[in-house]
């Protein structure tokens, strides 16, 4: 593994790394040893025939720290892959600002220590002491992954994975572009849902349920002594007890069962194997993580991390569940001496063209590239798909509405017409 320790922090670095991306001070001069060149790019990297044993001394005696649990042959590991909690919309859009800022910090080359002192200062005001947190972190030496794990309640499960993999990369800038960016989608997207929902839950809905109790009013015998005001009041209420009321009841527990069930690991795990069953929106959900999969890994080769343990840290980062699981499956092969192009092909998750991209740049050393292009492709994929759904959704949305409030309109005309006849049997009787 091709890392150097920094002689300021003690801090690991990539080898290809001149200055610490902790204390931002220069390498060398009293580092660590530099290794001797290698033979070629990749076994420089890791030798694929290397026994599975010796990975994880081999990454304790370097780092000083106990190894992470690796991932069992059948997909299993120590380390949870689970969603967390589903976040509040305001929520989304606080984190997705505060990464951003983060990523313009770091990636204008500003220390990572200095770039948490500023958003300690100006961050959301939710999030200021957490930065602070992170400050206090990094000037200790520590990885700021290590303050993320602490609030769990406020990240995503892969966003942890692809910050642990960025530091021990050395691209701290491109793992806050990338958190940032699927933090804007998710906002994009669930903004644009809920403002639909909003516009029909809010102005449709109470002139449907309105209207129904008017409705079955007036489809009512009419009494032998007419109509009167204080009976109409009464037949209305009754109908609105009996049937308004109950559907507001209906929705409003269902949205309180969902919310209930969605801030729940085994449920989020459960929607997230079934959303890649359907057709477009599974394809969506399938394009997001193999982009955030591809990209995680393209980093941490570039930076010189084992082929293995780079694997499995893009593996957690994928952030679905039934996809990580196949995705470890590529520890196990890669362990065993098979090449990482092949354990990926094994896996059926990625397209022809995918593995041909990621064949082409390990034959001509250029792997990394090749995979952090070929996450270009899925996530411009998965921005057409998303946009496209989004429209699907919202002629959905406003079919339905319209099968509703056409149900209902068609219900009151056919009332309105036979009440005169009903009035003429009435008044002959």
């Amino acid at each position: 593994m091709r890392m150097q320790r920094c002689p300021h922090c003690g801090s690991e670095n990539s080898a290809k790394r001149n200055t610490c991306y902790h204390c931002q001070q220069p390498l060398g001069g009293g580092g660590a040893e530099s290794p001797r060149p290698a033979a070629s790019r990749w076994e420089a990297i890791e030798p694929l025939g290397r026994p599975p044993a010796e990975r994880p001394q081999a990454e304790g005696a370097a780092s000083g720290r106990p190894a992470p649990q690796s991932a069992s042959p059948g997909g299993g590991s120590g380390r949870s892959y689970m969603p967390t909690f589903r976040q509040p919309l305001r929520h989304i859009r606080s984190m997705g600002i505060f990464f951003r800022e983060f990523h313009i910090l770091t990636g204008s080359g500003i220390a990572l220590s200095s770039a948490c002192r500023e958003l300690s200062r100006r961050a959301p005001a939710n999030l200021r002491g957490l930065a602070s947190e992170m400050q206090a972190a990094v000037e200790r030496g520590e990885p700021i992954h290590t303050v993320m794990e602490q609030h769990r309640d406020l990240f995503y499960p892969w966003h942890i994975g692809v910050l642990r993999a960025a530091q021990a990369g050395g691209y701290l800038p491109e793992a806050f572009e990338q958190i940032a960016h699927a933090y804007e989608v998710e906002w994009e997207t669930r903004s644009a849902l809920l403002a639909r929902l909003f516009f029909y839950g809010v102005f449709g809905l109470p002139l449907v349920l309105t209207a129904i109790p008017l409705i079955l009013m007036l489809n009512q015998p009419i009494p032998r002594d007419g109509w009167t005001w204080d009976l109409e009041t009464q037949v209305a209420l009754h109908y609105a007890r009996t049937v308004s009321l109950p559907i507001v009841i209906g929705l409003v527990a269902l949205i309180l069962v969902w919310q209930a069930l969605s801030a729940t690991a085994w449920f989020q795990g459960l929607l997230q194997r079934a959303v890649l069953r359907v057709p477009m929106v599974g394809r969506v959900a399938r394009t997001a993580a193999l982009d955030r999969y591809l990209a995680t890994l393209g980093l941490l080769l570039r930076g010189g991390v084992p082929v293995a343990r780079a694997a499995e840290d893009a593996a957690y980062a994928a952030g679905n569940v039934a996809l990580t699981a196949r995705l470890l499956a590529v520890v196990a092969e890669v362990r065993s001496g098979t090449p990482l192009v092949q354990a990926l092909a094994t896996t059926r998750a990625f397209d022809r063209d995918t593995v041909n991209m990621a064949a082409t740049g390990e034959v001509s050393g250029s792997l990394p590239d090749m995979l952090a292009r070929a996450a270009g492709y899925y996530r411009e994929e998965n921005e057409t798909k998303r946009r496209m759904l989004l429209r699907a959704a919202g002629i959905v949305l406003g079919v339905l509405w319209i099968c509703l409030a056409g149900g209902v309109f068609l219900m009151g005309v056919r009332v309105y017409f036979n009440y005169p006849f009903r009035v003429m049997d009435w008044m002959l009787q």
